[in-house]
């Protein structure tokens, strides 16, 4: 008999509960208006009220470096694999838009009021706003395979939250510089920082992409285990290379390879009959890549959320006037964003249907990305806790509240292809 060490059956057990909660909130979803994962966010929130009145019950959370190197890159990769840049193309000027101009002035128009109706000092102020400032590519990733909505504006709507995610990250880090290690950090060296961890991230993971694919093809292992084995390593060797190693965008490098690994996987290949669906190679049948990794999306999602949901039940919320009126600010802010950015946009003919900008308004999701950022925070660093309790509010009102305003838009309206 093998003795396993109490805290190793202790973590299994709950890991074994949790995966079977998880497959009962998926089956019981099916039925509901809201979304598994804005279920499982509130379950995780009951157990996380529960664990504060009853400390005995394992705490099944996770911290903040495993959502970003363990979930993360899990989420990105598959996100970004079902997203080719192809139909990126279509929709690439407002995407990059709302990615890099559309960031930084929602972190403005964010941390600007807050610094002006609390006593946070300006740097602190733009590090929440910075965290908060793009939506959650796993949100919008989850919420919005629940609804039917055109092709491109999907892609729109999936392209800017991972693009953005990345934007975020690297002003987060930089108000991070300025906040906490009181370091000067001018215009100039921010846009150069931003530009050396775009460029190099975008090249990092074209090249890894190219060698995933190439590798799984010279070795004739697609759809095996030696193959799916390859993109995991891909996932994961390629974010911490880039964040840990050449400190650059980790979301950005496993973004590329996801697209460069697709598309060279798929070069030369005939798609799949319509008629029955049949695989092009029956050897080597590509459904076992898509179920492959559709499934770690979805584990990988529902023990995000799950997280996010225990944080926020394990949190104290204070009542104060700010809780409702950082909701407010969030919402105002999206909407000069997207308004304001398609009226720009437009008089360069971009246009976007007014039916489409509703729809990315209520689609501005934020969620256990932006909790994990400030997570990350130092433990002693003074606002750590007040920025926590905003970002948890926001996180909880766009989850679950957004999925019912859009659905009731979304059945009353009907969207321009």
């Amino acid at each position: 008999m093998v003795d396993v060490h109490g805290n190793l059956a202790e973590t299994l057990g709950g890991f074994a509960v949790l995966l079977l909660a998880l497959a009962a909130l998926r089956v019981f979803s099916r039925h509901s208006r809201l979304p598994a994962e804005s279920w499982i966010l509130l379950v995780g929130l009951v157990y996380g009220e529960l664990w504060s009145s009853f400390p005995a019950l394992p705490l099944l959370e996770v911290s903040p470096d495993l959502v970003i190197l363990l979930l993360l890159p899990v989420l990105v990769f598959a996100s970004a694999r079902s997203l080719p840049p192809r139909q990126l193309k279509s929709q690439l000027v407002p995407i990059l838009f709302f990615a890099t101009i559309g960031v930084v002035t929602t972190m403005a128009l964010i941390g600007l009021p807050l610094y002006a109706l609390t006593s946070l000092p300006l740097a602190d102020a733009l590090l929440f706003a910075s965290a908060v400032a793009a939506t959650d590519p796993s949100a919008v990733s989850a919420i919005f395979q629940r609804f039917t909505v055109p092709e491109r504006l999907a892609v729109l709507i999936e392209g800017e939250s991972l693009f953005n995610d990345g934007t975020a990250i690297v002003l987060f880090f930089s108000m991070a510089t300025l906040a906490i290690n009181m370091e000067s950090l001018t215009v100039t060296s921010a846009a150069q920082m931003f530009a050396w961890t775009m460029v190099v991230a975008v090249v990092l993971g074209a090249v890894l992409g190219w060698c995933a694919a190439h590798l799984i093809r010279l070795w004739r292992v697609k759809n095996q285990f030696p193959g799916l084995s390859i993109t995991l390593a891909l996932v994961y060797g390629g974010f911490l290379l880039a964040e840990r190693g050449l400190h650059v965008s980790g979301v950005v490098t496993v973004m590329f390879a996801a697209w460069v690994f697709m598309f060279v996987r798929g070069r030369g290949e005939r798609p799949p009959a319509a008629s029955d669906g049949a695989p092009t190679d029956s050897l080597q049948p590509p459904e076992l890549f898509v179920g492959f990794w559709d499934y770690l999306n979805q584990l990988a999602g529902g023990i995000l959320f799950f997280a996010l949901g225990v944080t926020v039940g394990r949190h104290e919320f204070p009542f104060s006037w700010l809780i409702p009126g950082i909701i407010l600010v969030l919402v105002l802010a999206r909407v000069v964003v997207i308004y304001g950015g398609s009226a720009l946009m437009r008089a360069g003919r971009v246009h976007l249907p007014a039916g489409w900008q509703h729809v990315l308004v209520l689609g501005g999701l934020r969620g256990a990305v932006s909790a994990a950022l400030i997570l990350m925070l130092p433990e002693d660093y003074v606002y750590r806790e007040y920025l926590l309790c905003l970002a948890l509010v926001l996180c909880l009102y766009t989850l679950v509240v957004h999925p019912f305003l859009l659905q009731a838009y979304l059945q009353r309206q009907r969207l321009p292809e």
